[in-house]
């Protein structure tokens, strides 16, 4: 498949101009049309005052209904919440973690905010078991299944590992959980945008993800998946007024609405609402399947410079398994990492894991090979 043009777009990205933008899998660049669609926010605001609840009401379900064919989804499939750590509670909410069913099995990998909200339920009776990873870079996806059993209640899993870019096989684990009657929730926030996902053909019974990262949204709006079948099974004790079937009725006892509105607690954060706006109307455009292609060469030119100048990897080299992200190592690599962003070559480092590196379809084959000549200079002086 040809490489994704990256100059088509690379407008729309006004960081762009002056800097080599590689951190997609932290945050996203902003596309342009971000500031339009905030001033059409407080143009709302500051003209019709509480009446632009008429207009901003609508842009939940707009957005959802936006997000949903990227993962193959129905747009009342898809909820808005604020994070994923407050839609990882809303599900846990959702069970008596004092009955036999109340495993819950995780892996060192995933990431700490959810590793504290799974853990945090053995105050309310989840016996949570951790899967431990053998190399740091990924778990093996028989490591989890083998330890999948009938009082298994839940698998919260990472979709792709925040460290190392490894592609968990996860259709391999929904339908081992299936078969024992557990549920499985994919956090795909490290892939949603660079990796294409299919909820109908993986069967999964919760998704949730946002446009923080790789789909170039900004903070603030998550999206959650539930399987239609088990929706109605699903009563989050942590709720609120507009989760209600009648809200402004304000009645005093609850009645969950019928559809994903149940997850919305109160008052949406609508700024984020507007900043996913342009950036999902371009996603949708450009298609992800184009965007992994892309995704695959430059990590791919990542992985070979990072050999010849002798550096770790700390990510899959096998396409299967490899998200957005490249971890590379190197001595005194953190002091590496601050150096490439003083000349605005922007990554990461994460401590035991090196320093991260996030080519979106936006960037060139020529950033990267910058990028990595920079390293490559920096460990020689």
């Amino acid at each position: 498949m040809p490489m994704l043009d990256p100059h088509k777009y690379r407008r729309e990205f006004p960081i762009l101009a002056d800097s080599i933008y590689l951190i997609s899998n932290s945050l996203g660049a902003m596309p342009r049309g971000v500031e339009d669609s905030l001033m059409e926010y407080t143009r709302l605001w500051k003209t019709e005052g509480v009446e632009a609840w008429e207009e901003w009401f609508p842009k939940i379900f707009e957005v959802a209904g936006m997000f949903a064919p990227l993962i193959n989804a129905e747009p009342d499939e898809i909820g808005v919440v604020h994070n994923i750590t407050v839609a990882s509670a809303q599900i846990a909410s959702c069970f008596d973690l004092r009955q036999k069913r109340n495993k819950i099995i995780l892996d060192d990998m995933h990431f700490t905010s959810l590793q504290y909200l799974w853990e945090g339920m053995r105050s309310y009776g989840a016996r949570v078991e951790i899967i431990k990873s053998n190399d740091g870079i990924g778990v093996d996806a028989e490591q989890i299944i083998s330890a999948i059993d009938e009082e298994t209640l839940m698998l919260p899993i990472s979709h792709v590992y925040f460290r190392s870019g490894y592609i968990q096989d996860a259709a391999a684990i929904i339908d081992a959980a299936h078969a024992k009657g557990a549920m499985v929730f994919l956090d795909s926030y490290q892939a949603c945008g660079t990796v294409p996902i299919d909820v109908k053909k993986l069967n999964v019974d919760i998704l949730a993800t946002g446009v923080l990262k790789w789909l170039c949204g900004g903070p603030g709006a998550t999206f959650l998946y539930v399987r239609k079948d088990i929706l109605s099974r699903l009563k989050p004790v942590i709720r609120g007024w507009l989760g209600h079937e009648r809200p402004f009725a304000f009645e005093p006892e609850m009645e969950y609405n019928a559809g994903m509105q149940r997850f919305l607690t109160s008052s949406p954060q609508m700024p984020s609402i507007y900043t996913a706006i342009p950036a999902l109307k371009l996603f949708r455009e450009i298609g992800i399947e184009n965007i992994r292609a892309a995704s695959l060469q430059l990590t791919e030119r990542i992985i070979t410079r990072a050999d010849e100048y002798g550096f770790i990897v700390n990510s899959p080299r096998d396409e299967r398994r490899r998200g957005g992200a490249i971890t590379i190592n190197m001595p005194n690599a953190e002091r590496a990492s601050r150096a490439l962003i003083e000349k605005r070559i922007f990554v990461d480092y994460r401590a035991g894991s090196g320093i991260r590196i996030a080519p979106h379809f936006y960037n060139t084959l020529d950033e990267v090979d910058a990028a990595m000549a920079e390293l490559n200079a920096l460990q020689k002086n």
